[in-house]
């Protein structure tokens, strides 16, 4: 049962693609949080189709979005996962305000970058599909952004516990593999050893692996 300390809105259903990475976090947090007694329902939309209300409840009509049972929404994967986390009320996923909070929070904004420079590398060469010329100074420099953070988590390893940065940082070292945009596990064999041992310890993360 969650406490709500903060006497914050119930949240009534995340909204987002089963193919987004960052959509993955937010579903992610909000599994490790059902199983503390928080229940979200997920809705997987569709931001091409015209007649999704996405728009309505984010005029920038990027995803996750999180509704509350007022209507109002809450945007952006890591304030959602910190809204959920809140309305626990158990700092399961991030301690109160704190110097460590401060510090998990960078390090769970640098998680989410990886995956930010994987999504540019994609679209840099997905734009390109009639020269087949993407500008590969910046899709080099996106990877640059990878190996960088990897050899940062490589020095600082992640808990195998679900919080604020595991959350971030597993499903994007997901991404990349999956883009095949950086051989990460052979840059670190000891951060592929703990994103394996993060994902036997809670099996939402392999309930969440995109099927395409």
């Amino acid at each position: 049962m969650t406490k709500n300390p903060f006497a914050l809105t119930a949240p009534k259903a995340l909204r987002t693609s089963g193919k987004s990475p960052f959509g993955r976090m937010a579903r992610m947090a909000r599994m490790a949080n059902m199983a503390l007694g928080s229940k979200v329902a997920w809705e997987d939309m569709d931001r091409l189709n015209p007649a999704d209300p996405l728009p309505q409840q984010n005029p920038l009509r990027k995803i996750p979005c999180m509704i509350l049972d007022d209507g109002s929404a809450i945007h952006d994967s890591t304030i959602i996962m910190q809204y959920l986390d809140a309305y626990d009320g158990r700092n399961m996923l991030l301690p109160a305000p704190s110097p460590q909070a401060f510090a998990m929070l960078t390090d769970a904004i640098i998680a989410k970058g990886i995956t930010e420079a994987a999504f540019n590398m994609v679209y840099e060469i997905r734009n390109h599909p009639e020269d087949g010329q993407p500008n590969m100074e910046y899709v080099d420099a996106q990877r640059e952004k990878i190996i960088g953070s990897v050899a940062y988590f490589g020095k600082n390893m992640p808990a195998t516990d679900a919080n604020l940065v595991s959350i971030k940082l597993a499903p994007s070292l997901g991404y990349v593999r999956f883009r095949a945009q950086h051989d990460w596990e052979s840059q670190s064999p000891k951060l592929g050893q703990r994103l394996q041992e993060f994902a036997d310890k809670n099996p939402f993360y392999g309930e969440t692996i995109p099927t395409e």
